[in-house]
């Protein structure tokens, strides 16, 4: 988890006036050991994008969703050309502040403590793909063209929340490199709510470069679609967003009949979308966070649980997860083991399920062994043939 991240804001009521922007300052690490993993209070979640790596910064991916676990979140950046032009391409791209590539070393790279964040490329992937090896020459040094780099000349990151399920409240994003030379200051974080209305959050200009903002959205309710403005005096504006914090109002009831299960090996095995034998439930579960674990759903499946007990209910509970994507019903003892199961894994982590609290350890075993004999098609619609 990235350790900017303002858990109060969960409390924030419901505002629909202009914001004031607060620079982030570094949380304590004691805070930040409550705030391991992307879900947070409830149902709240906060997008980062962390799953996203790669040895070769060239590899990181330009995207147009992100998983959460209420549903995809589409995303679609713009990029304005020297000229003023916007163009239609999505160059929604990750960025590695950590490891900075482009002529962005000196500002994105400034701000390394986040990780991974969201930009609008410079180049299209068509531009990349026509010229994987080009380069151009900004300020006296070679750039190859397809590293990642935020566009200089303005743009705009647009977050759809259309699927998500159950009603959007936005609760805070971080902002990162508004500028005051050249001048930015015609940023801003519109939301659009359901129904047509907007909601407009200013950005504020600092001198440094690389400086994180973190604005409060005001708990706005009903929000459809989250977009940052890039923009100032003349054609420019660039610079990236993450951290992302919202919550939804409605859980999904599963269907009570219907389809069939499969067990956690089925789904270890089927993982690889480069693999034909590859099941297409995984798109949104692959690179989806799982709760406070510190994992992913595939990787937590990875995990040896030698005698863990959270690892043990983790691995049935995530074959269960994807059984109830790809249509199986479930009802009785397995929905009420698979909700109970939900509420452990929202307040405890790993390390918490330690040998000494036996009570505790008992009743996630438990709850593993109900949800693997739903896995398995002894209780529940029945295992696929």
């Amino acid at each position: 988890m990235k350790n900017n991240f303002y858990l109060s804001l969960l409390g924030c009521g419901l505002a629909l006036t202009m914001m004031g922007c607060e620079k982030t300052d570094e949380i304590a690490p004691e805070f930040m050991a409550g705030t391991s993993q992307n879900a947070l209070d409830e149902n709240c979640y906060a997008i980062d994008f962390e799953a996203y790596s790669s040895d070769n910064p060239e590899q990181l991916p330009f995207i147009d969703h992100v998983a959460t676990p209420f549903g995809k979140v589409w995303v679609h950046n713009t990029k304005r050309n020297a000229e003023g032009v916007y163009g239609d391409d999505n160059v929604a791209r990750i960025y590695d502040t950590a490891n900075p590539t482009g002529d962005d070393a000196h500002d994105l790279g400034q701000a390394s403590r986040l990780g991974k964040i969201l930009i609008s490329n410079q180049f299209t992937q068509q531009q990349i793909a026509a010229n994987p090896d080009g380069t151009y020459n900004p300020s006296g040094t070679e750039i190859r063209i397809a590293e990642p780099n935020d566009n200089a000349w303005g743009a705009t990151l647009e977050l759809d929340f259309t699927e998500i399920d159950g009603s959007v409240t936005m609760q805070s994003v971080d902002v990162v490199d508004v500028d005051a030379s050249p001048l930015e200051n015609k940023s801003y974080v519109r939301l659009v709510l359901a129904g047509g209305g907007t909601v407009d959050f200013p950005l504020a200009t600092y001198e440094e470069e690389g400086s994180v903002q973190t604005v409060d959205l005001k708990g706005t309710s009903n929000v459809e679609k989250l977009i940052l403005v890039l923009d100032g005096e003349g054609n420019v504006g660039s610079g990236g967003i993450d951290n992302i914090v919202f919550c939804t109002e409605q859980e999904v009831t599963p269907p009570a009949t219907g389809g069939c299960t499969r067990t956690q090996g089925y789904w270890k095995t089927h993982a690889d979308s480069n693999n034909k034998k590859y099941d297409n439930t995984w798109d949104d579960y692959y690179s989806a966070p799982f709760f406070l674990s510190g994992q992913t759903y595939y990787t937590v499946l990875l995990v040896q649980p030698k005698g863990n007990a959270y690892y043990i209910l983790a691995h049935q509970y995530a074959a269960a997860t994807l059984n109830l994507a790809a249509g199986a019903g479930m009802s009785g003892e397995a929905l009420e083991a698979y909700n109970k199961a939900t509420e452990l894994f929202k307040k405890y982590s790993p390390s918490q399920i330690g040998k000494k609290d036996k009570k505790l350890r008992e009743q996630f075993t438990s709850l593993s062994d109900t949800l693997d004999k739903y896995n398995n098609g002894i209780i529940g619609p029945g295992h696929c043939d």
